[in-house]
């Protein structure tokens, strides 16, 4: 599929997705939520895809919404805004809840809209010029995309709720320091050093590897018994898999295993 929005590459069983907005900072418009939300089926259904990167065009990650794109919200009623909402937040989440690891590259600022893409992808490498913010308080309304649970669970509440009260940009080392981001690079390796974990992972156990992913989302809001239960459930579909069978072979025999996903 072509996109306006966005550029897909896929190299290795890596999909490398570009927010590709250079002249505005890759600010959101309403197609660029279409096309994210698009893609992530796309690539969800692409059986030789197993890792995603997600990076932006020129010198910025994302630098928000276009709120240009989305004038005239006045004129909606209160449920047309609700339900137009609910419909934004599904493209973040399908990036969330992809069987698939997603990586983030921020390349430099990503604020509001841009901020929260990244919070929905599973590891976060920003390159020493990056930049984190959640400006929303400063127009009297709250992050909306899914920010408010994520950034929360990453950071813990305290530091949540500051960066959300005050809506306060902070660095890249700053971000690492609380746990928003987990590797910082030279702006000239940001890219390369998230790829080469994809392409570590897509090269892993990709059906243990989503299946770990699912356990993470899923049972940190659920009470023990239910999380061990799921825990029990994800590892019986991995024991009887054929990547167990071949890992097993492998190490036997002292060769590298070839995983097939299944």
């Amino acid at each position: 599929m072509g996109y306006r929005t966005l550029k897909l590459e896929r190299d290795e069983g890596v999909a490398l997705l570009t927010l590709n907005r250079p002249e505005v900072h890759n600010a959101m418009d309403q197609a660029m939520f279409l096309e994210l939300k698009a893609a992530a089926l796309e690539l969800s259904l692409d059986p030789e895809i197993k890792a995603v990167v997600i990076t932006g065009a020129g010198p910025s990650f994302s630098s928000g919404l276009d709120l240009g794109s989305f004038q005239g919200l006045d004129k909606l009623t209160r449920f047309q805004f609700f339900s137009m909402l609910q419909e934004l937040q599904k493209a973040f989440l399908a990036y969330e809840t992809m069987a698939k690891p997603v990586i983030a590259a921020v390349n430099g600022l990503a604020y509001g809209a841009g901020m929260e893409l990244a919070l929905a992808c599973d590891v976060r490498f920003a390159s020493e010029n990056a930049s984190f913010g959640l400006l929303e308080i400063k127009f009297g309304i709250i992050p909306d995309l899914g920010a408010c649970r994520r950034l929360a669970r990453l950071v813990g509440p305290g530091f949540a709720r500051e960066l959300i009260y005050t809506g306060d940009v902070i660095d890249a080392q700053q971000s690492h320091r609380i746990g928003l981001v987990e590797h910082v690079c030279p702006q000239d390796k940001v890219l390369d050093e998230a790829l080469k974990l994809a392409r570590r992972l897509a090269k892993g156990p990709s059906l243990a590897i989503g299946m770990a992913k699912q356990v993470i989302l899923r049972s940190q809001d659920a009470d023990p018994e239910a999380a061990l239960e799921l825990e029990a459930m994800a590892q019986t579909l991995c024991l009887f898999s054929e990547d167990h069978k071949e890992a097993v072979r492998s190490f036997l025999e002292g060769k590298k295993p070839n995983y097939r996903g299944n």
